[in-house]
């Protein structure tokens, strides 16, 4: 695949969600060596114990290494799968850290029959500011004030009007974010064609002209970004918007 040729990138038009997120993941370099550690271990212990479903599981299970400390992963709260004395099983380990419900993914597999990713839930954060004399978010934050001591209805419809207002305030400077993979197909087309000439030691300016990019550094760290975690806010566009501004 030659990333200076748009139509090697057909099969983004029949990408999903999901999809572009397996995209972005099967590019990342510390995914890829995870796999390769992880297929590693499973083919080892598969040669001493036997292959699922016929492997000897009560032997595998007393093998070191098929268990990893559940306390090396981050973020991974309730989502981990049960284990024993504080480990896990590689396969869960390994799938908690990536977003998959199941063991990894071979990384050479371009499109895969069936991703099943877990769920990612979408968090409101409290923004502290009682003991700063300024707060310095990004700018796809929005901060808002509540009195807790009043009624929460009348406020929260206050604040439906505050963020669709500043949605579109962000969406007119910065450019709208994409709600779903028909708005960002276009964008993330252009980011794994250049996270493809990265990977082939182009430099950014060599693609910059070759992709039309008016700020080739700018994009080359959000398709990094995205290739590095960001696929986990793709897999939160599936679900639905509570309000819209039509």
């Amino acid at each position: 695949m030659d990333w200076r040729t748009d139509a090697d990138y057909a099969f983004c038009e029949h990408l999903d969600l999901d999809g572009w997120a397996w995209q972005f993941l099967r590019r990342e370099p510390a995914y890829r060596a995870d796999y390769a550690e992880f297929i590693g271990v499973w083919r080892q212990l598969e040669a001493a114990y036997g292959a699922p479903p016929k492997r000897d599981f009560f032997k595998w299970k007393q093998d070191p290494r098929a268990w990893r400390s559940e306390a090396e992963i981050a973020g991974c709260g309730s989502e981990v799968c049960p284990g024993e004395n504080d480990q896990v099983l590689i396969e869960c380990w390994m799938g908690a850290k990536w977003g998959f419900r199941k063991f990894l993914l071979d990384p050479a597999i371009p499109m895969p029959e069936e991703l099943s990713w877990r769920e990612f839930a979408i968090e409101v954060e409290v923004a502290e500011l009682r003991n700063s004399s300024t707060c310095a978010l990004r700018p796809d934050k929005l901060a808002l004030s509540f009195d807790l001591s009043l009624p929460l209805p009348a406020q929260l419809e206050a604040a439906k009007r505050q963020l669709i207002a500043a949605r579109q305030l962000y969406a007119r400077t910065a450019g709208p974010p994409p709600r779903n993979a028909r708005e960002g197909a276009a964008i993330w087309r252009r980011w794994l064609r250049l996270l493809d000439a990265l990977e082939a030691g182009e430099t950014l300016h060599n693609i910059g002209p070759e992709l039309e990019l008016d700020q080739p550094e700018r994009e080359a760290a959000a398709a990094i970004n995205m290739r590095g975690g960001g696929y986990r806010r793709l897999l939160m566009l599936h679900q639905a918007p509570l309000f819209t501004s039509s």
